[in-house]
């Protein structure tokens, strides 16, 4: 389903009001910012296997790189390990550098170590050893950038899998993945939002029925749906044994 054609349904809801199109496309816009900053994010937001280039300077140099996330970035596809990673070789294994915090980072890198006598005093000890720029072994996920350690001895592309933000419905007859994944939890939530504006009780009545559905009538609401959707798409194909990753 289209942009316009969800317009057009929300409007039929609000008693055809045809005045309202620019709340409305904007209420959808709303909807599906919220919806990407949920807890669970669904599966045509993953972009899997993205490359990432890094780029050294030149000359090349031991300190860390910062390289810019990419457009959209929302998180990655696992958030505790990572999944940042090259090949060395093709055909051959992938690679994966270990996702550290900027703390242990940098002591790592840099040989800072905490050294404690009886629990009652501590200190900072210093190695004099001396970074040097090689193959990327940790990253650091920073607030808008990634921060590569070592810095690099030449061009790595490396692969991402991570949550991006979809495309915006900011167009004329323009559709994206909720659009056709989910048009209906877009056309509830932002049509209860114009109900709740209007003070139309009866559209919110509507527009929380398609929510919401109907157990009594055996009707299954949007959300239903779509809570479904995310929960079959991430058990499909697992085998489940006690002590297993969930």
């Amino acid at each position: 389903m289209d942009r316009d054609t969800m317009v057009a349904r929300i409007q039929e809801k609000l008693g055809f009001r045809t005045t309202l199109g620019p709340n409305i496309i904007a209420a959808l816009q709303d909807e599906q910012d919220e919806l990407e900053r949920g807890a669970t994010l669904p599966w045509f937001l993953l972009n899997e296997d993205q490359t990432f280039t890094i780029t050294p300077p030149n000359p090349v140099v031991a300190t860390p790189l910062e390289v810019s996330l990419p457009a959209g970035f929302i998180c990655e596809s696992d958030p505790e390990d990572g999944n940042l990673r090259y090949q060395q070789t093709v055909p051959g294994p992938q690679i994966f550098l270990e996702k550290l915090d900027y703390t242990e980072a940098e002591q790592f890198f840099f040989a800072q170590r905490k050294v404690f006598w009886d629990g009652l005093a501590e200190s900072i000890s210093s190695s004099t050893t001396v970074p040097s720029p090689g193959v990327p072994k940790s990253y650091v996920l920073r607030k808008n950038t990634v921060r590569i350690y070592p810095g690099p001895d030449k061009v790595y592309n490396l692969k991402w899998s991570f949550y991006a933000h979809d495309d915006r419905l900011d167009q004329n007859n323009i559709s994206n993945d909720w659009s056709t994944n989910f048009p209906w939890l877009l056309i509830g939530r932002a049509g209860m939002k114009m109900a709740m504006s209007t003070r139309d009780k009866d559209a919110a009545s509507a527009f929380s029925l398609i929510l919401n559905g109907d157990p009594t009538k055996g009707f299954v609401g949007a959300q239903q749906a779509f809570h479904a959707a995310l929960y079959d798409r991430e058990i499909g194909g697992r085998r489940h044994y006690m002590g297993g990753r969930l």
